[in-house]
């Protein structure tokens, strides 16, 4: 075997290994029912919210995201952005995703739905179909740190990524400082998140288009 093909292929048998490396222990009925919702920060300034609902019915469950950033200059706007989504699960499995988002006036629908073992839509209209093991990249999933590829949920692509485990770090929320498991995903989607004792995110950030950091602190 050439050295180049041996290379790949090793390759091919690492990246799971080290993305699946990390897992966080949740109960089979994570996540209940309820609300979180997350102040949005650029530059250490609040410039948005985002507010994730959770609805557990049996083997059904229902998550619904609503971001909304708007980034201002001498109290002038001179960004916005606006993100709605939608994922039904059923038995640990996704059977639908569905998005909206206005990016500062760009508009991105990205529409996914089972079919057998493939999740098949649309993105602004083209078609799209991806493995059904695909998880969406809204990181509430605690498998989303034992992941390999993960769905960008805006943009509806497949992104290929690696998951380092940070360990146990502090995180100051309103409530006081509550100690959390932090991830790096790196590779085609960069986000840095940190999970807290019952499994939720407590804080995640993500570089902006202008290399600015955003981050989302959970309001407890």
């Amino acid at each position: 075997m050439r050295p180049m093909k041996l290379l790949l292929v090793l390759l091919g048998w690492l990246l799971p290994v080290a993305a699946g490396a990390a897992s966080l222990p949740v109960p089979p009925d994570f996540p209940p029912s309820g609300t979180l919702v997350y102040d949005v920060l650029r530059d250490n300034a609040i410039v948005g919210t985002d507010e994730v609902v959770f609805e557990r019915a049996g083997d059904r469950l229902v998550v619904r995201t609503s971001m909304d950033i708007v980034v201002s200059l001498l109290f002038i706007p001179i960004y916005r952005f606006t993100h709605r989504a939608e994922e039904v699960w059923l038995k640990g499995e996704l059977q639908s995703f569905h998005a909206t988002t206005d990016d500062d006036g760009k508009p991105r629908d990205v529409v996914l739905a089972r079919d057998g073992d493939k999740l098949s839509g649309f993105y602004n209209g083209g078609p799209i179909e991806f493995p059904g093991d695909l998880m969406p990249g809204s990181l509430w999933h605690p498998a989303t740190v034992e992941q390999a590829a993960l769905l960008e949920t805006t943009k509806g692509r497949m992104r290929a990524v690696s998951v380092i485990d940070r360990g146990m770090e502090p995180v100051k929320l309103l409530s006081g400082t509550e100690p959390a498991h932090h991830f790096s995903i790196s590779g085609e989607l960069r986000r840095e998140v940190w999970y807290g004792a019952d499994g939720q995110v407590v804080q995640a950030s993500f570089p902006a288009k202008d290399g600015s950091i955003v981050v989302l602190r959970l309001k407890r």
